[in-house]
């Protein structure tokens, strides 16, 4: 068996992106430019689209001058000090990982935040697919289908993992949906250590 699973709030704590970049421009003195920013982001979000890092802090940039690629690095060491691990995610992965290939599949403005995390856990993955490399955003079925196709495996050989909205849209991929935390999907758990015990009990001989 096959699985997909998303990275915020399932494998790490969810890290709301404009409170760090709040955070990040009030040492500098200037963080009242970060609800416009998160507004038209969020436009674009909605849409189905992904906007980089890069894009956000070149615009931000271009608002309280300062070097976008400095602003960027200082958004990215306040995110990795928040990164931490939910309960049974790095198991889960390990575990995985022996059971057949495991892709990531994430929302996120930098693909850096789930290397870090992988990086830290010594876990590699078959695929890690990001938004901000795609620019198109979970729950687009093509997210999910471009996803099967790195692993080289087929719906019925998947299962995909979530615990938000977006991850739902793994069910009209035609993917077994599992979410964690909250109501949805073909099934759903408290938490990732209950799927993960589900899963073991019911599919790991397929």
């Amino acid at each position: 068996m096959n699985f997909l699973v998303s990275f915020w709030g399932l494998l790490v704590r969810q890290v709301d992106f404009w409170d760090v970049w709040r955070d990040v421009l009030r040492r500098r003195g200037d963080s009242g430019v970060v609800d416009a920013v998160a507004w038209v982001v969020k436009g674009v979000n909605d849409a189905g689209y992904e906007v980089p890092l890069r894009a956000i802090a070149r615009v931000i940039a271009s608002k309280i001058g300062g070097d976008p690629a400095l602003l960027a690095r200082e958004f990215i060491e306040e995110v990795k000090s928040r990164l931490m691990p939910m309960p049974c995610a790095v198991e889960f992965l390990r575990w995985a990982k022996e059971a057949g290939k495991v892709a990531v599949v994430s929302n996120t403005p930098c693909r850096c935040f789930p290397e870090l995390f992988l990086e830290a856990s010594d876990i590699a993955v078959d695929a890690l697919v990001t938004s901000d490399v795609l620019l198109r955003r979970k729950p687009l079925k093509p997210v999910f289908t471009y996803t099967l196709g790195r692993i080289g495996a087929r719906p019925h050989e998947a299962v995909y993992i979530g615990d938000g909205d977006e991850d739902l849209g793994a069910m009209g991929a035609g993917l077994l949906t599992i979410m964690v935390g909250r109501e949805g999907g073909h099934l759903s758990f408290p938490t990732l250590c209950d799927a993960w015990s589900w899963v073991r009990a019911n599919l790991a001989k397929d």
